[in-house]
């Protein structure tokens, strides 16, 4: 039950991450965050490659456990949950609320190498 909890949350702070991620590489919320501003075209670029990268742990790890049709259904809805979550870190606290996803992203990231090796 609690490797059910974890690859859940796990599956949901890397969509946050991702979201992030995809936010960053927009021009408009990337100076919400830095107050340097426009992320440039190659940065832009690797950040959109990180936010593909974050959705695609989290849609295997989804389908890992609960199979194809209710891995993908789960992730989705992990999906929506993470970017209304971002869209309001971004408008009531784009800093800090960046830094915890940031954080959260991290652990969910090395939790996936951990156990995806493992497995």
């Amino acid at each position: 039950m609690t490797a059910v909890w974890s690859v859940m949350s796990c599956a949901l702070a890397l969509c946050l991450a991702a979201m992030l991620l995809l936010s960053r590489a927009m021009d408009r919320h990337c100076a919400q965050i830095l107050p340097r501003g426009e992320p440039g075209p190659v940065l832009s670029g690797v950040l959109r490659g990180a936010g593909l990268v974050c959705l695609s742990l989290a849609l295997w790890q989804c389908i890992r456990w609960w199979g194809p049709a209710v891995g993908t259904v789960l992730w989705l809805g992990w999906l929506s949950a993470a970017a209304l979550l971002v869209a309001a870190l971004l408008t009531y606290a784009p800093r800090s609320g960046a830094a915890a996803v940031a954080v959260a992203g991290l652990f969910a990231l090395a939790w996936t190498l951990a156990h995806g090796v493992a497995a």
